[in-house]
């Protein structure tokens, strides 16, 4: 079990996306949602942007910020295409994410001293949960990432909660049956089987640095690619390194 400083978005990232999306239109940026690109033409410095719901949208530039488990189902131009195959050296993981909202903080019931417990870390099937400390809402999230998902790929919601009770249950010591007496609400999500995700995360590769290169290359095209895989930081990250990549981006274009 692990304590110390942790940062929250109140409201979580749901709310980071709404702020972000009200800025846009405070600019005048048109949201359009339900319209997933389904191919990018290029021609004489325009372009049009196909949907898969029929719309079309003409451009100056466009800017693929994807998962890359989608970028390879876009259509593109012969040599944004030939650009984009980087993306294959870029590694690609899945996480399922389990949310076990309970009627108590039983954990605290049970340990007085687990009042600040943030992190646990530990051996069970689902191996990592974080509560909503600082906050004090009875909620537990469950985390369990990498080629290992692939042993549960095939189970559905109930089965991945259940799972999730019952490591939670082994690791407090307890019949996986009063957790359930507990539980309020519970979601489970394998992010695999998001058809707008395709996964979760990116990871470095050995190739991963010359990729990114790549696919960041600024060639005089109307085509940009960004995004959490394209961060070129020490480390590779997730929403920040998104942030990061997606400003570096708005300014090649601005500049």
């Amino acid at each position: 079990m692990e304590g110390g400083r942790q940062a929250r978005i109140i409201g979580g990232y749901g709310a980071l996306v709404e702020f972000l999306t009200a800025e846009c239109r405070n600019h005048g940026v048109a949201v359009h949602l339900g319209s997933a690109v389904s191919a990018i033409e290029a021609s004489n410095g325009r372009g049009l942007a196909r949907c898969a719901n029929g719309d079309a949208h003409e451009y100056d530039a466009v800017v693929l910020t994807v998962p890359l488990p989608l970028l390879k189902e876009i259509v593109l131009p012969p040599a944004k295409r030939e650009r984009a195959a980087a993306a294959a050296d870029i590694g690609f993981g899945n996480v399922i994410k389990i949310l076990l909202r309970f009627e108590t903080r039983w954990w605290v019931d049970k340990r007085m001293d687990l009042t600040d417990l943030t992190f646990l870390l530990s051996d069970a099937r689902i191996p990592v949960w974080w509560t909503q400390h600082p906050t004090d809402l009875p909620v537990f999230t469950g985390w369990f990432g990498g080629p290992q998902t692939e042993a549960m790929a095939s189970l559905r919601e109930h089965e991945l909660i259940e799972a999730g009770l019952a490591s939670l249950a082994e690791i407090f010591g307890f019949d996986p049956k009063q957790l359930t007496r507990n539980l309020v609400a519970a979601r489970a999500i394998n992010w695999a089987h998001d058809p707008l995700a395709g996964g979760a995360y990116s990871y470095a590769t050995p190739p991963t640095r010359a990729a990114q290169a790549v696919l960041s290359r600024i060639d005089g095209g109307e085509v940009f690619f960004s995004g959490e895989a394209l961060y070129r930081g020490r480390d590779m990250g997730t929403v920040e390194a998104a942030l990061a990549s997606g400003l570096e981006t708005a300014r090649t274009l601005l500049g």
